[in-house]
């Protein structure tokens, strides 16, 4: 595995779109990982000779979701933006584990890439919501659109 830091950050801007943009939370990582995926990627699937195909960064550039528009319960509504800005450190898997998933329902047509994460910190910010925090944290680097 390897290692690397991330920001915290609430209620990010997400540019043009207009869905789903209330209660996030994020984690801003470092970039060059999502660059370096799309492009190991790319070049493996370029290999294959299929053309037309490209990935393409996600909404928010390189990031792992913490909390996915999910409103806070009343009681817990204090907690919101309680770490804001704060650094941690997380763990991910090298290339040969990164996999594809189909859109969720309502979404564009296409695929996500992601890698899988493993940060106690980000889940125990989930616990703290009351939140389900039993799923594997992901940074997501890249999409398809068909």
């Amino acid at each position: 595995m390897f290692r690397s830091t991330g920001t915290v950050v609430y209620d990010p801007h997400r540019g043009s779109m207009k869905a789903r943009t209330q209660w996030w939370c994020i984690a801003n990582v470092d970039r060059e990982i999502t660059r370096y995926y799309r492009w190991w990627v790319q070049k493996q699937y370029n290999h294959f000779q299929i053309e037309d195909w490209k990935i393409h960064p996600p909404a928010w550039d390189a990031h792992i979701s913490v909390i996915r528009g999910e409103r806070p319960p009343a009681d817990k509504m204090h907690l919101w933006k309680k770490y804001q800005g704060q650094k941690f450190e997380f763990e991910y898997y090298p290339v040969s584990d990164f996999y594809a998933v189909a859109p969720r329902k309502g979404e564009s047509p296409g695929l996500f890439f992601l890698i899988d994460v493993e940060c106690p910190q980000l889940i125990e910010i989930r616990k703290e919501f009351g939140f389900k925090s039993d799923w594997k944290l992901h940074i997501t680097f890249g999409r398809t659109y068909e």
